[in-house]
């Protein structure tokens, strides 16, 4: 009875593990017949093609507009100040009146000295008769070769005091002609530094006056920096006038740093500049300096890493498939890197979802529509 339950029992579970492996086998049917078939379609990528261009080393600095030449002009003798005919801002031509001393003095002083030049040449008068007399006697040794040479030596005294007095009066006629003051060349007032009722000194600055056609950028740069200087390319920007670069030559670098910001001034001659320039627009200096080498500019989403060093999808010609390129970033510059080594021009780089990309996939270039 018991042998004839155990025979029971067993074809019961050799029908149990037969029903198990039938309905594994159909199952593994059904899920190889439903399971994905591998992705044959390229994948589509945004790209960037590498233009290399050569490195350069950049640097801006803020910087002025100022003339080339700034003169400060003032009265050539004292007086009392009874016109100034310019203002700031005014244009000035060569030979015309800027401001006016008053003359009275001068005028008295210049009848003073013709004055003198009378008395003198009437004393010269004098002289000369008699001179002429005692040169007469002279010859006829009716008076001593003493008494001839004193006559002689008062006449030559006479003539030299009208000389003096004549001198004299030219400087005040030049003294008179300088209470005037007015302009030598063509410019600009940038400054007004009298009154009308103010009375100034001989060589007192009255107006500060700019030279038109010549003007120059002047920018602080730091020390570390000034070595290097000359040897760089300048172009000035003007702030209003953004994108138009105007190029510029060194001309001069202060010898001494200033001593509050420690910095050196230099002074930058704009080759060509655009006729809307004005003194005192504010404007950016760049000055960059060519290494030598070529660089490539890629937007930072491009970047990922292999081993830890940065790294870039490459698109691989004619296949249009993903080669992992190592590369050496030189530095990051907004939203972009700047790649020093490791591309070609001309290669596509992805720049987008580079994190989901596996090498030797296939790919399809994809351009942005325009907007």
């Amino acid at each position: 009875m018991t042998s004839r339950r155990m025979r029971i029992i067993g074809r019961g579970m050799t029908a149990a593990v037969g029903a198990l492996l039938l309905a594994a086998t159909l199952s593994g049917c059904n899920e190889s017949q439903s399971a994905p078939q591998p992705e044959t379609q390229a994948r589509p990528v945004r790209v960037a093609t590498v233009a290399l261009e050569p490195a350069t080393d950049s640097v801006r600095y803020p910087a002025v507009i100022r003339p080339r030449v700034e003169a400060d002009v003032g009265f050539r003798v004292s007086g009392k100040v009874i016109a100034r005919l310019v203002e700031v801002g005014s244009r000035v031509e060569p030979g015309m009146v800027l401001a006016k001393l008053d003359p009275t003095d001068l005028d008295l002083q210049i009848k003073a000295s013709q004055a003198q030049l009378a008395s003198a040449q009437s004393d010269a008068a004098n002289a000369r008769d008699d001179f002429a007399r005692y040169a007469t006697l002279r010859q006829g040794e009716w008076t001593t070769r003493q008494e001839y040479d004193r006559r002689k030596t008062t006449l030559d005294k006479a003539e030299s005091r009208i000389r003096e007095v004549e001198a004299q009066l030219r400087v005040l006629n030049n003294a008179s002609r300088y209470a005037t003051l007015v302009a030598d060349e063509a410019g600009v007032v940038t400054a007004t530094l009298v009154e009308p009722g103010q009375v100034v000194s001989q060589g007192q600055t009255a107006l500060r006056i700019a030279k038109l056609g010549e003007v120059e950028a002047v920018a602080n740069i730091p020390e570390q920096q000034l070595a290097t200087l000359s040897q760089r390319i300048l172009s000035v920007e003007l702030w209003s006038q953004p994108g138009s670069a105007i190029a510029g030559r060194l001309r001069e670098i202060s010898p001494t740093a200033d001593v509050n910001t420690r910095t050196f001034q230099a002074k930058i001659a704009l080759a060509d500049p655009p006729p809307g320039v004005q003194l005192g627009m504010t404007a950016t200096l760049t000055a960059k300096l060519d290494r030598g080498d070529l660089i490539a500019r890629l937007p930072i989403s491009a970047l990922t890493q292999r081993d830890q060093k940065p790294a870039v999808w490459v698109i691989a010609a004619p296949a249009d498939t993903l080669e992992l390129r190592p590369v050496a970033v030189a530095a990051y510059a907004g939203d972009f890197a700047i790649v020093a080594s490791g591309l070609k021009n001309g290669e596509r780089v992805v720049t987008a979802g580079v994190h989901k990309l596996d090498a030797g996939q296939k790919v399809r270039a994809w351009t942005e529509p325009t907007r």
